[in-house]
């Protein structure tokens, strides 16, 4: 088989016009014997008019000034390679350039030489410099951040660890720089964080979990972590930023919040119970001063004394039930009672909040045969009394207050709705909530629903609302029903 023979003149000239770089070759005296198109066209000039021509000839008069002639001549005379020097070259109105250059020493007919190669690295070195600016940009960022910043590699090994963390943890980057960071979470949290880097592929960047970060000390801080994949060229996962901010201030703040919320929930506990114990205590201090009194018809003297009596009940009630509320348990000494006659005592001890204009119904009409639930007579009043002033309340310009009374075999169920501007959705969730209320008037603090609802359950009921906007509000108490013919068993 013919093979084709290198014409090597054909291949120098081909590889001279081809090289992106600019190439002078000079002999002995620095004239120039060859020279290529890259040259000639950075340079504007022409092969007749550089070939044979000195150095300084050919170049600006700026070049004068650098030491390319002595280069070129030591290379000539020793023979050995100057290697990527670097020379600036600033003229006239032309912004700085920057040339890196090698000059190689050659062998020419008749004598020694030198070949020049430069290349004009002006603009890389522009981009290389902007580059570097912008890594320490960035470096710069990543160590003023106010959160932790750390990278690992994709089997979890820190690599990165910011000025941030070292002062959360007191550990320097070079301590870290290896470490797994999923032994650096405080159990039992790290087991899910060597699971989460063991499936590395799987984290979601848009998930954010709380670990708590080990610190030189021994103790751990709470941190909320967000880890986000990196991604090489090809694709292939690299490592994981992981980005957390350290919560201890946070932590600190809502203890704080917490604590002033005790301390107002507290301020209101006490103003209700204020209101719920002065009401009977103000009615029992009246009918006491009547009593006082030589001239007190004996009637009203029997009556004055019924309401001692009664109002030394209502405050005992009140107590008893908010300490059921502090300390909620089953009810174990129950009797039969009479729901009828507990709606009728607390319409009674209610009327009072009535509004001008307000009716109480019953829808349908009421029970003629009495319906018994099983419980504590006093407590399911105190229930009653809140469901009534409620309603009443909630009708401060008048309206329609309807009670209804059913029972089956297991439960005894009441009603008790208003005609009220109702409750918004927003708040049905929040009624039994100790302390929550809406209205201004600052004697109901919200504790009313909440007591009942503890009492209702310890009586093993229930005790729901539904309302809507607009369309009045309706409680609804189920307890269970007295056994026909069961003893009673009246507390100690």
């Amino acid at each position: 088989m013919a093979v084709a023979m290198l014409d090597h003149k054909s291949f120098f000239h081909a590889a001279m016009a081809t090289i992106p770089s600019s190439i002078l070759i000079f002999d002995e005296r620095l004239s120039v014997v060859m020279v290529n198109q890259n040259f000639l066209e950075k340079s504007r000039g022409s092969l007749s008019s550089t070939l044979g021509r000195r150095l300084h000839d050919i170049f600006p008069p700026a070049f004068q000034d650098t030491p390319l002639d002595q280069q070129i001549r030591e290379v000539i005379h020793s023979g050995a390679t100057l290697h990527r020097q670097r020379m600036t070259y600033r003229a006239p109105g032309v912004s700085l350039r920057i040339y890196a250059y090698s000059i190689c020493p050659l062998q020419l007919q008749g004598g020694r030489g030198a070949i020049l190669v430069m290349d004009d690295v002006t603009d890389l070195l522009q981009l290389g410099e902007e580059v570097r600016r912008m890594q320490l940009h960035l470096a710069s960022i990543v160590e003023c951040a106010g959160d932790l910043i750390i990278s690992t590699d994709p089997h979890g090994a820190i690599m990165t660890w910011n000025t941030t963390a070292q002062r959360a943890t007191a550990f320097l980057e070079s301590e870290m720089r290896g470490r797994r960071l999923a032994d650096q979470i405080d159990a039992p949290e790290n087991l899910e964080a060597m699971e989460c880097f063991r499936e590395i592929g799987q984290i979601d960047d848009r998930r954010s979990v709380e670990w708590p970060l080990l610190c030189r000390d021994g103790r751990s801080i709470p941190v909320s972590w967000r880890l986000s994949r990196m991604t090489s060229s090809t694709g292939e996962v690299s490592g994981v930023v992981v980005v957390g901010r350290n919560l201890v201030e946070q932590r600190a703040m809502e203890a704080q919040m917490h604590q002033a919320e005790k301390l107002a929930a507290l301020g209101r506990v006490i103003g209700g119970i204020a209101h719920e114990i002065r009401n009977p205590l103000g009615v029992s201090s009246a009918a006491a001063q009547l009593m006082r009194r030589d001239t007190t018809p004996a009637a009203l003297m029997e009556e004055c004394i019924e309401k001692v009596i009664g109002g030394i009940d209502r405050a005992s009630l009140v107590v008893e039930s908010l300490l059921r509320f502090a300390r909620p348990g089953p009810i174990r000494e129950s009797t039969r009672v009479n729901m009828l006659e507990v709606l009728d005592n607390a319409l009674m001890f209610a009327s009072g909040e009535m509004s001008a204009g307000t009716t109480v119904e019953w829808t349908p009409a009421r029970p003629t045969r009495a319906i018994h639930a099983e419980g504590v007579q006093n407590l399911l009043e105190l229930v009653m009394i809140n469901l009534t002033l409620n309603g009443f309340q909630a009708m401060p310009h008048g309206g329609r207050l309807t009670i209804a009374m059913s029972a089956n075999v297991d439960e005894v169920t009441v009603e008790i709705s208003d005609s009220g501007p109702g409750i918004p959705e927003s708040h049905i969730s929040k009624v039994f909530d100790p302390f929550f209320t809406t209205r201004s008037d600052s004697r109901r603090l919200g504790l009313g629903l909440s007591v009942s609802h503890s009492i209702v359950q310890q009586h093993g009921g229930d005790l729901t609302v539904r309302s809507s906007s607009g369309e009045g509000a309706t409680f609804t108490v189920r307890l269970p029903r007295a056994r026909r013919g069961a003893p009673s068993r009246l507390p100690e």
